[in-house]
């Protein structure tokens, strides 16, 4: 009775550490890509949106499906997974749609959705993608069968727009539906961008037109400063930049340690805030065990127009002590505006002229002032470093080397 009692547990115990692998296991995009086309999936009980992705994920496992299977059995509509970069769960069980996605920090990526079709059966659609090394994007199509219980490949659904016949450096990005039934396929190349619409037929996206993609210049860019008193101080400035949803991720974790700073708490230990209200200056550190350290500075200086405050933000990496270029590195501009109390970006090419970089330049630190009004770029290069000076003169800034 002992040993069955015994061989029962260690039975337990094995399956629990095979689901436990298999929680962590995660397909490469590059074998589903070859090999969903010809493989059905059988024992789907039903042709519910989390049922159907939890099918698949069983045979093709991503963390992505996975993840979004995971929040629809908690029954969840929204899940943060991870706030610094934001990524997110979003499941629309009224419409069948589900998806898992970030801020833009070029994770992978997945969403669904299902049709029901004019026979009886439903039309799957699963996409999933990665933005890099390399950029790659797939749309999984699957009929349901609900007296089979089976999801049957359909490759050649969006067979009307010529997948494989793509030019060089063209990047596709296929848009399934939250809202109506329309399938959107984005074209980006060298050419102008295109727009490739497919309508449902009741039984699947039939390729109905191809025309140029409106691009929306006229959206508004600008942010909203709050403030009380006569006039924005730098922290109002800080706030504002923080305050869009979408501001990558180095400034992601700033708004945290920013957030608790306001409220008079202490930061996590590595980070430090410092702000000097009177002279319009801030900087924030942050530096990891493994000795990698990002600076992040801002400052203001008002426009001779007596109209305006011209507001600089700088952004500097450096790994194990050494200067390095990051996706958010760099030095941002805003022009703020006394009577809309709403600021602009503004390129330094317009501030300053075109800036010649040094050959050999692999990095670019800067150095904001928080007393005056000149900038230091410092150029790392091989042999050391050459700095170069702008100073605002109150409708541009004057260029001296040295």
């Amino acid at each position: 009775m002992k040993r069955t009692i015994l061989t029962v547990v260690m039975l337990v115990l094995v399956m629990a550490a095979m689901a436990q692998d298999r929680h962590f296991e995660s397909c490469p995009l590059e074998v589903i890509d070859k090999g969903w086309k010809t493989k059905t999936i059988d024992h789907v009980i039903n042709g519910s949106i989390g049922i159907m992705l939890d099918s698949f994920n069983s045979t093709w496992p991503t963390w992505m499906v996975g993840a979004a299977c995971h929040t629809m059995e908690k029954g969840l509509s929204k899940e943060v997974l991870d706030k610094e970069t934001e990524l997110i769960v979003t499941v629309d069980a009224k419409n069948g749609y589900v998806e898992v996605n970030d801020a833009g920090t070029d994770g992978e990526y997945m969403s669904a959705c299902y049709w029901n079709r004019s026979n009886g059966h439903k039309l799957l659609a699963i996409r999933l993608g990665k933005p890099t090394d390399p950029c790659l994007e797939i749309v999984c199509f699957y009929d349901y069968d609900p007296a089979k219980k089976t999801l049957t490949p359909e490759p050649d659904i969006l067979k009307g727009y010529r997948w494989g016949d793509k030019k060089e450096f063209t990047q596709v990005f296929c848009r399934l539906p939250k809202v109506g039934k329309d399938v959107i396929v984005e074209e980006w190349g060298n050419d102008a961008p295109m727009k490739h619409t497919f309508t449902w037929n009741g039984m699947k996206p039939v390729f109905a037109k191809s025309e140029p993609l409106e691009i929306d210049n006229t959206a508004d860019y600008s942010i909203k400063v709050e403030y009380k008193g006569a006039a924005p101080n730098i922290k109002d400035f800080v706030s504002a930049i923080l305050s869009p949803e979408d501001i990558g991720e180095s400034l992601s974790g700033m708004k945290d340690s920013w957030e608790m700073y306001l409220n008079g708490m202490k930061l996590i230990p590595g980070e430090s805030i410092t702000v000097d209200t009177p002279n319009g200056y801030m900087a924030y550190e942050s530096e990891s065990e493994e000795k990698n350290r990002m600076i992040i500075e801002c400052c203001f200086w008002n426009h001779a127009d007596k109209k305006h405050k011209l507001v600089a933000m700088s952004n500097d990496l450096y790994l194990d002590g050494k200067a390095t270029t990051g996706q958010y590195t760099g030095l941002s501009f805003f022009l703020y505006d006394n009577a809309t109390r709403r600021m602009i970006p503004v390129s330094l090419d317009d501030l300053a002229g075109e800036l010649v970089t040094p050959p050999s330049t692999y990095a670019v630190t800067h150095a904001l002032p928080r007393q005056g009004k000149t900038i230091v770029f410092t150029y790392h290069i091989p042999a050391g470093k050459l700095e170069k000076r702008l100073t605002w003169n109150g409708t541009k800034f004057i260029s001296e080397s040295k």
